[in-house]
């Protein structure tokens, strides 16, 4: 394939850079990152550098759309992984991932409790909580400490949260859905109507 020529460089904004290759949008790159790699108006582009840059690119968009998701909310490992590898491909994920952790943005165990605090404010019981922080790529250790944790005054408010108005057989319906244990349902209404 023969060298490509980077045909314009324009600010983008602030430290970012739009390069073109041949008078095509090619990457947008921190300035440093452009100056580190050699690129210049007019020059050609070698193979080896071309694939440094789209690496470097698409780690830099994985690791600032990483830190704007650990922004909003936390986030396990795993789960933050997953979803920046079907935007910028597993390995600048997994460098994304990294960075942030050592930066201390991420933390399953924070995010365990988190997940399970918010799932409680909403109505949702332990099983349904498991299930999330399994689907979140939590530990299965830190998913039963979560779980285990919950206190039982916590438990039963998001019971009655859950049922709302809902009597009767509809209210145990209700909380089995909602991913409530029998235990939880008898405390919270006593002896199930078809015992």
């Amino acid at each position: 394939m023969p060298e490509r020529v980077v045909t314009r460089i324009a600010t983008r904004s602030g430290q970012r850079l739009d390069v073109e290759l041949d008078g095509d949008r090619w990457l947008t790159l921190d300035a440093a990152t452009v100056v580190r790699l050699g690129l210049a108006l007019d020059e050609p582009v070698s193979e080896k550098t071309r694939l440094e840059a789209e690496r470097l690119a698409a780690e830099e968009r994985a690791l600032a759309r990483g830190a704007r998701l650990v922004g909003r909310r936390s986030h396990a490992r795993d789960e933050l992984e997953g979803r920046l590898a079907r935007a910028d491909g597993p390995e600048a994920a997994r460098v994304a991932v990294d960075r942030l952790d050592a930066l201390g943005a991420l933390d399953d165990e924070r995010h365990a409790r988190e997940l399970a605090r918010r799932r409680l404010l909403d109505g949702w019981g332990p099983e349904r909580i498991r299930h999330d922080l399994v689907a979140a790529g939590v530990a299965a250790d830190l998913v039963e400490t979560s779980i285990d944790d919950i206190p039982q005054e916590d438990l039963l408010a998001a019971a009655s949260r859950a049922i709302g108005d809902r009597t009767g057989p509809e209210a145990w319906r209700r909380l089995a859905a909602r991913g409530f244990g029998e235990d939880t349902a008898e405390r919270l209404l006593g002896v199930p109507p078809d015992a």
